[in-house]
């Protein structure tokens, strides 16, 4: 459920960081209420027809190479982690900017009010889609159950949509940017946790030898099926008894998620101070 809960809590948080900041800039403007909805269920209709791609993919596929499946579509949320991690680092800062300017734009009669409704629809598809993606990869991983499921949508999306609301009012407006880095360290450690999860499927299926398996193994101080090991398991992909090339995976791509999105913004030539002469 907490797995659950991170990835819905970072996609709502976009979403609700557009809607928040354009409706706080397009605010006394009459009938934004109904385009603001408009543009809500249209990106949810969207969303929902690649869920029933998502589902159907799946059907087609189980029982044929189960294992080789699960692994491919662990691997590429792993991608996609990676990818948002590194949007974030690069266009994050420019979210809040853009979404303000498109209200204000709005506000001040430059822009038609229907764009408020595209805006907010496509930042709900593009999360939506995401998190589809995202849940079918953590219902193949094992851990999820349909409660779990349902707690850690309920939760991702009531603590989205709260701090979407205290960004309206103003209250932390200042803190989007660290909330933002928050989400991607959590994220960073559940790509290298579901990176660990599709070796493990390779190892099941023959494509990757295990080197030493277990290479050690803490079920007796933290079971996995206990409640500090399922959450240490969604939080940081912890596993009481890991091969050495699930070690190796969860490392390596950890290694490499903090690299793509936590590096400093390489200094052009043009900005580069010169030597003193």
């Amino acid at each position: 459920m907490i797995q659950i809960g991170i990835v819905v809590f970072r996609e709502t948080l976009e979403v609700a960081v557009v809607a928040a900041l354009l409706l706080a800039a397009t605010r006394g403007i009459p009938r934004r209420g109904p385009w603001f909805l408009i543009g809500l269920a249209g990106g949810g209709a969207g969303a929902g027809i690649v869920a029933l791609f998502a589902e159907a993919i799946t059907e087609a596929l189980a029982g044929r190479g189960q294992d080789l499946f699960n692994a491919t579509v662990l691997s590429l949320t792993v991608v996609m982690v990676a990818w948002t991690i590194a949007w974030m680092r690069t266009h994050g800062a420019m979210l809040a900017k853009e979404a303000k300017s498109t209200g204000d734009r709005i506000r001040e009669g430059q822009a038609p009010l229907y764009l408020l409704a595209i805006t907010v629809g496509v930042a709900v598809m593009r999360d939506g889609s995401e998190l589809v993606v995202f849940l079918s990869a953590l219902g193949l991983s094992g851990q999820v159950t349909a409660a779990g499921i349902m707690g850690g949508f309920a939760t991702g999306v009531i603590a989205g949509t709260i701090v979407g609301a205290l960004i309206y009012f103003g209250i932390l407006r200042a803190g989007i940017k660290s909330i933002f880095q928050i989400a991607a360290i959590l994220l960073a450690m559940l790509g290298a946790g579901l990176a660990a999860q599709a070796a493990g499927f390779l190892i099941s299926a023959g494509w990757l030898p295990p080197l030493i398996d277990p290479i050690w193994n803490t079920s007796a101080i933290l079971p996995d099926e206990s409640g500090i090991g399922q959450t240490a398991h969604a939080l940081f992909g912890y596993i009481s008894q890991p091969s050495a090339i699930q070690v190796i995976v969860y490392v390596a791509v950890l290694a490499a998620i903090c690299w793509l999105g936590f590096r400093s913004p390489a200094v052009s030539a043009a900005k580069r101070p010169h030597p003193a002469e």
